[in-house]
């Protein structure tokens, strides 16, 4: 993924969630999973699906927050970047 698209990425979620998040939450599923903790906080529940779990080769991650009935997921290769996609998503219909 280029550096362009993790900073924009980066960019969206920092007003959403009230603080200074860096491009490192989008690269890195330690520091992304802190988001997802972050929303939890908020009352959403959290969920990570491997969409290719038998692949030795493919990866395919799908994060889905949910609140209220509403679910709001992403899919990447990335797992940190379907993280931070999703709470984009989440946060953007709060």
């Amino acid at each position: 993924m280029s550096e362009q698209r993790i900073n924009d990425i980066a960019k969206q979620l920092e007003p959403l969630l009230g603080l200074e998040i860096s491009a490192r939450s989008v690269r890195d599923i330690n520091a992304a999973l802190q988001v997802a903790e972050l929303l939890k906080s908020r009352g959403f529940s959290f969920e990570m699906k491997d969409c290719c779990p038998r692949s030795m080769n493919d990866t395919l991650w799908r994060a889905i927050f949910a609140k209220d009935e509403m679910k709001y997921m992403a899919e990447d290769v990335d797992s940190a970047v379907a993280i931070c996609v999703a709470a984009i998503d989440a946060l953007g219909c709060e």
